[in-house]
């Protein structure tokens, strides 16, 4: 006897186990064989010191062996906690005739010795072979995923479909870490973009559209947090979209010089200031 429904094997319950299953099966997949994706984009890397930072796309660093030279900042954040001068960077070789430096600040070395991400398209690309391979237990069900789509007058990462309802899903990039080393925070300077984004998801999850965001952190941690304090504007902004509806959903991503690792889904907090 089925131990859902009264119907011995009904075809609803063969799906949910079989889907159950499937999903087992990816999970120990991933434990054996981590979904990741490369550093930048791969590319030979070299490390360098950290000397300043004249605008916000721009780094100052001293090579190995002596060179001072630039390096494009791809993450726009104030970075004021990582960005200090006499940092370990990870730079990551971008050569091309139209790149204004050859060299991409990639992550920079934490006074523990691990490494933050400053390359702000990983969690995206990560959550891109993510969602591939189903790896998301949270998710309705879906077949294929779609990047960068269009939706009414709004464009968002990520709408999954197959299943019996289209899902918009939107990715904010949490590398910040608190103190405590267990909490991923996002964002790191205010965003009114960030917060429209979100605020276009709980529109359109009023209207009965599912709708997720997923914080990813870049590193190893048991939960993700909407900082208060940074953006007021960006926490009240996803407190109101949880209660229209929209699924928020945290994701433990190791980072490392290589890349960017997923890990397992973790809670996100909705509302979260570090300095009560």
């Amino acid at each position: 006897m089925c131990d859902v429904c009264p119907n011995r094997g009904c075809a609803g319950c063969k799906r949910r186990y079989r889907r159950v299953f499937e999903q087992t099966c990816t999970t120990v997949e991933n434990i054996i064989n981590p979904i990741g994706v490369p550093l930048a984009g791969g590319g030979e890397q070299c490390l360098a010191t950290f000397l300043d930072r004249p605008n916000r796309f721009v780094a100052v660093v001293q090579l190995a062996d002596g060179t001072i030279t630039k390096a494009h900042i791809a993450d726009r954040g104030r970075l004021v906690e990582t960005l200090q001068p006499g940092v370990c960077i990870c730079l990551v070789a971008r050569p091309g005739e139209k790149r204004a430096t050859q060299w991409q600040a990639a992550a920079a070395q934490r006074a523990n010795g691990s490494w933050a991400s400053l390359d702000t398209l990983l969690p995206n690309r990560l959550m891109k072979r993510v969602l591939a391979a189903h790896l998301i237990p949270e998710l309705p069900v879906y077949t294929d995923v779609r990047s960068e789509v269009n939706v009414g007058a709004s464009r968002f990462d990520f709408v999954l479909t197959g299943g019996p309802q289209d899902i918009i899903l939107e990715v904010k990039s949490a590398g910040r870490l608190h103190p405590d080393a267990m909490s991923a925070l996002v964002p790191d300077a205010p965003s009114s973009r960030a917060a429209r984004h979100v605020d276009e998801l709980a529109t359109l999850a009023s209207q009965g559209q599912p709708t997720v965001l997923v914080v990813v952190a870049q590193a190893t941690v048991t939960r993700t947090a909407i900082d208060g304090d940074i953006d007021p504007v960006l926490a009240s902004a996803v407190s109101n979209a949880h209660a229209a509806g929209v699924h928020v959903v945290g994701v433990s991503a190791r980072f490392d010089r290589n890349g960017l690792y997923f890990e397992h889904t973790v809670p996100c907090i909705i509302h979260h200031s570090p300095n009560p």
